[in-house]
């Protein structure tokens, strides 16, 4: 990100609408050129970020673990009761939802006033949000259909904002000129990002069976156990450290060091159990390595910077057959918002197989949070064969995936924040190109040096 002040314009399409204009922001007319530390909306239209056409959306969209086109229910099924609504998104957000009734045969369109309960609003403004950032667009108008049971499924998608009601019109207008303040904002004075994280590991019996982390650890602390829903049965099988947040990764990976010696002394006594990590170390139970951001605004920009930035080296990095957790885990572009203001980017597995791969993952995520505008020009996930590549496991596009994330990564070395951490991500850059994968059968208390019991 450039320094001085950074403004955001709208691109000049043609027409806006009036709503639109009321957002304030200067139009970017011909002959206009941008400094490097701006931003256009390409309100009108959604080429931007874009690789190819929209007419081939479905394939993209299923991709990415979305329904396309249909309800969940069977055509026919008794009780079946599917529920249509139209969201207008603007850069991760569900500024509008209204309910859409049709008429007989769906000769007439009726959009309701009304807005859904809290629980559809969630899940119908997720797939809406997820469905136009995995088409490379930061706005558009989605419909999305629910069966009886609130699963949701796209059966329509337009790059034009079209909120229904004066009232959707007024958060839009008022999300748009809120991203413009925090861009000038941020552009202005650089944000202090703090890095906090979550990842996971598992507890392996000598007979190959998993061990619940709730024997000895509990739900609430630093070091504790996290919950999985199976078949419908919410078990704890999985430990999870929770280190405190802190600006320099390695402070980080310090007190994840920390919490694992902490972990291993509640296990004296226990019988011999080996610790695993990674993305899919025992069939059926990924695990995560969330990375918490704080101090920094959540935008589709960013986002797409950490995509390229943590998961894509992770994902060469993983050994074969890892790839069976994604979409429905691990899918590109997965975050959640937190309370305090920051967000959790919840799209990498769990990377404390060893305290190198740690720390290196940390700071690659700092300086595609600090840095994202300048990394937004050579980003190798704008490319929708090296997303296929991504979601593939050993393809024929991964050669060339693996030849786009180092390139990539070389970018990285090009911001003024790279020189601070380069020690730490130049082992990551090196087993890229070694082809290297980490072992999820090691016990990771090797490598972090604590004590085998």
């Amino acid at each position: 990100m450039s320094g001085g002040e950074g403004h955001v314009w709208l691109s000049d399409g043609g027409s806006f609408p009036a709503w639109i204009r009321a957002a304030g922001l200067p139009v970017l007319r011909e002959g206009l050129q941008p400094e490097e530390s701006d931003y256009v909306l390409h309100l009108d239209r959604g080429e931007r970020n874009r690789s190819s056409a929209l007419s081939d959306w479905k394939h993209r969209l299923e991709r990415e673990g979305l329904l396309v086109g249909r309800t969940v229910d069977e055509p026919g099924k008794k009780g079946q009761a599917t529920r249509r609504f139209t969201v207008t998104v603007f850069d991760l957000e569900a500024t509008d939802m209204r309910r859409v009734r049709l008429g007989p045969e769906g000769s007439r369109r009726f959009v309701e006033r009304a807005e859904p309960d809290d629980r559809l609003r969630r899940i119908v403004g997720k797939a809406a949000v997820r469905a136009v950032y995995s088409l490379g667009m930061d706005f558009g108008q989605v419909e999305v259909e629910t069966d009886s049971g609130g699963k949701p499924s796209i059966i329509g998608l337009s790059a034009k904002m079209r909120p229904s009601f004066a009232d959707g019109q007024l958060r839009t207008v008022q999300a748009i000129r809120a991203f413009a303040e925090r861009w000038a904002a941020e552009t202005a004075n650089r944000p202090a990002v703090k890095l906090g994280a979550d990842p996971e590991f598992v507890l392996m019996s000598p007979e190959g069976k998993v061990v619940p982390a709730s024997r000895f650890l509990t739900p609430d602390g630093a070091a504790g156990c996290d919950s999985l829903v199976i078949r419908g049965v919410k078990v704890w099988p999985l430990a999870e450290l929770r280190p405190e947040p802190a600006e320099e990764p390695r402070a980080v990976a310090a007190d994840l060091r920390r919490l694992l010696g902490a972990a291993a002394r509640r296990f004296r006594g226990a019988p011999p159990l080996a610790w695993r990590a990674g993305a899919w170390p025992v069939r059926g139970l990924p695990l995560g390595g969330h990375v918490h951001v704080s101090g920094a605004a959540l935008t589709g920009e960013r986002l797409r910077a950490l995509d390229n930035a943590v998961a894509l080296p992770l994902r060469l990095l993983e050994p074969p057959g890892a790839a069976a957790r994604r979409p429905r885990y691990g899918a590109l572009g997965d975050f959640r918002r937190q309370p305090h203001g920051g967000f959790e980017y919840r799209t990498p597995p769990s990377w404390l197989v060893s305290p190198r791969l740690t720390v290196g993952v940390l700071a690659l995520a700092k300086i595609a949070v600090e840095h994202a505008r300048e990394l937004a020009g050579s980003r190798p996930l704008d490319d929708d064969s090296m997303r296929d590549a991504f979601y593939g496991d050993g393809n024929e596009n991964d050669d060339r995936l693996r030849e786009r994330a180092l390139t990539y990564l070389e970018s990285l070395s090009y911001t003024d924040g790279y020189r601070k951490y380069a020690a730490d991500i130049e082992p990551i850059v090196r087993s890229i190109r070694d082809r290297r994968h980490w072992d999820e059968t090691a016990d990771i208390r090797l490598k972090w040096g604590i004590p085998v019991s």
